[in-house]
């Protein structure tokens, strides 16, 4: 099954592991040639991995694809470097969407938006789905205890807009 397309109204959602102040900056940090300049990088710039997550992910994105046309996931993008804001961005290209920044699940209370919104922490996935498998979705990611929330819904005006609650 190729990936949907975004329509006016469906959800998005951000599954997978909680945001923290890592990865920032990693995608241009990691391409860096090493040498005594860039010894002390900073360590936010590292991308870490969480195997625990990465297999409640797997195990909740496998069962959605096991339920065959009632797959509740239309689209989904694997979050990368630029972190939320490259993959909601890219997610509902190019009708847009309105997202709450403050959905996002955090691991660290400290972080701010732009924290947030750059941040590349790993085992993240970003979905769309219709309205009318909210339910099913939650249903599947609680059984596999996979963190998940919905952050808005694709508006059509071609814009991504965040607000800050």
């Amino acid at each position: 099954k190729s990936k949907g397309t975004p329509e006016v109204g469906m959800l998005v959602v951000k599954v997978g592991g909680p945001a923290y102040r890592i990865g920032l900056g990693g995608g241009a940090a990691s391409s860096r040639v090493g040498d005594v300049d860039t010894v002390n990088l900073d360590f936010d710039a590292v991308q870490r991995g969480d195997a625990e997550m990465e297999n409640r992910l797997n195990r909740l994105m496998r069962a959605c694809i096991d339920l065959g046309e009632s797959n509740p996931i239309i689209s989904l993008h694997d979050q990368g470097a630029g972190g939320n804001g490259n993959v909601l961005k890219e997610i509902v290209e190019p009708k847009g969407a309105k997202y709450d920044i403050r959905k996002i699940t955090v691991g660290d209370e400290t972080l701010s938006v732009l924290e947030i919104w750059g941040s590349e922490y790993q085992e993240n996935n970003a979905l769309l789905i219709k309205p009318e498998s909210a339910d099913l979705f939650a249903a599947m990611a609680q059984r596999e205890n996979c963190p998940f929330s919905f952050l808005g819904e694709v508006s059509g005006d071609g814009r991504v807009t965040v607000t800050d609650s």
